[in-house]
């Protein structure tokens, strides 16, 4: 090759580099032109309704940092009640196993003799009307409109003490009344 082609041939690529280049910077992988305008940054800043509508079409919810600070201290809170209350279960369980089996006449008592038994926790901020359904739930009482009618009749609402309790079925609304305030 001689000095004139090799010149050539390097003003070739020269000028083929020069007449390509701005068309790779200014077009994207998808085949769209790339626009540096200062209007076309503004744009591409999301408006609170376009967040809205992308969570909302994701199925996400949006809360607060409080409100989620929050219901992470109400996890650990419920946690720890389950854990006490699941060592609560344990020992009941074991008490249970340990004492001698019911004679074969106990055993063909009806429903209605049993005695049921709940460890109750009431936590502060409980209504009456959630104790109520933990109650009939575990058949210590039978009706949780009538213990929420009798705490009201009786001005009891604000007379709920926060504790744990240990009700049984053999108890009266009103003793059990008696044993949470």
């Amino acid at each position: 090759m001689t000095k004139s082609s090799l010149r050539s041939m390097a003003a070739g690529i020269l000028l083929a580099t020069f007449a390509l280049a701005p068309i790779l910077l200014f077009i994207e992988e998808d085949g769209e032109a790339v626009s540096q305008s200062p209007q076309s940054s503004e744009s591409s800043e999301l408006t609170d309704e376009e967040v809205d509508a992308f969570i909302e079409e994701r199925g996400y919810t949006m809360i607060e940092s409080e409100e989620y600070e929050e219901l992470q201290r109400n996890l650990n809170r419920l946690e720890a009640h389950e854990d006490e209350l699941m060592a609560f279960r344990e020992e009941a369980e074991e008490a249970e196993e340990s004492e001698p089996s019911e004679d074969s006449e106990e055993e063909e008592s009806s429903e209605e003799d049993r005695i049921y038994q709940l460890y109750l926790v009431i936590g502060s901020g409980m209504s009456s009307g959630e104790i109520a359904i933990l109650l009939e739930d575990a058949q210590i009482i039978e009706d949780g409109a009538d213990f929420r009618q009798y705490i009201e009749d009786n001005d009891l609402v604000m007379a709920i003490k926060a504790g744990r309790y240990m009700l049984d079925s053999s108890m009266s609304v009103s003793e059990i009344a008696e044993e949470i305030t």
